[in-house]
Parts: structure tokens; C-alpha cells; sequence
């Protein structure tokens, strides 16, 4: 039995910025970082532009939206992106920046099958991504069950 999904949406870039793809897409990230930015309160920058998005910082949101349907979260975070988000995704490649859309598949640890429904591939794909899945046992993980579905 899945008890969460975890979604991201992650670009990183060798060159360019976090601020050049939010405002291609014309969604906010939960967070980006810049290159020759400091990385904490050591010496250390990025060598590369970040620019995250994360399903379980608006878990109130997506709750309202998809109640506690399983792919609710994958649903919520395309639902962002604008109509032409593949070929603005394919951009963003050719421009050198690396894109993911990843799930943690957060299960019982007997769980060893999903099935991700067709209406979610279509939509995975019409957004121009792959889908990363990576399922996560309980026995694994310490987790929280608050923010489980």
C-alpha cells in the first residue's frame, strides 16, 4: 500500500540562472540557489543554478484540490506548469539545464508492484518529462505519518 508520494520538480543548470527558468515557466520554486551563491555560512557556492519545487511543502493545498487521492501530488504539480511546458522544458535542456520530475513512493514494506494510471503517463508526457520513481519502504526511512495520505 503506498502511504505517500513525495513529488519534486528539479532544474539545474552549468550555466544560466534559477531566476531565468522561473520566469520561463511562470511558477515560483520552494527553492533556488545561483551559481557563486553561498552555500550555508562556509566558504563554499554553487557551481550550479538550482530551482526546486517540492509537493510536500503544500500539502494543505493539494489536500484541498485532490482530497487523498494517491497522485494527487504529481496531478497538483503539473497543474502548474503552463500548456506549453514541453516545449518550454525542451528549451531549457537546450539550453544545458538538467530536468527531473522524481516520486518517492512511500509504501508499507511488503510493497514491491505500483501502478501509475494512464491519465497520469499522458499527462508526465504531454509536460515533456520522464518519471523517475523510486519507491521508499517504511522499513527504510524514519518517517512522520502527518503528512501521509
Amino acid at each position: 500500500m503506498i502511504k505517500s508520494i513525495q513529488v519534486e520538480l528539479q532544474i539545474h543548470g552549468q550555466r544560466g540562472s534559477s531566476a531565468h527558468v522561473t520566469q520561463l515557466l511562470g511558477v515560483r520554486p520552494d527553492e533556488q540557489y545561483e551559481i557563486g551563491g553561498p552555500k550555508g555560512d562556509g566558504p563554499s557556492t554553487f557551481d550550479v543554478s538550482i530551482w526546486n519545487l517540492f509537493s510536500n511543502r503544500h500539502v494543505e493545498e493539494i489536500r484541498a484540490e485532490h482530497e487523498q487521492a494517491p497522485w494527487g501530488r504529481l496531478h497538483w504539480i503539473l497543474r502548474l506548469l503552463p500548456e506549453d511546458a514541453a516545449d518550454r522544458f525542451a528549451r531549457l535542456r537546450d539550453e544545458g539545464y538538467e530536468v527531473t520530475l522524481s516520486v518517492a513512493l512511500i509504501t508499507d514494506h511488503k510493497e514491491n508492484a505500483f501502478t501509475v494510471p494512464a491519465a497520469t503517463v499522458r499527462q508526465v508526457a504531454a509536460a515533456g518529462l520522464n518519471l523517475e520513481l523510486t519507491p521508499v519502504s517504511t522499513k527504510q526511512i524514519d518517517i512522520t505519518y502527518r503528512d501521509s495520505w
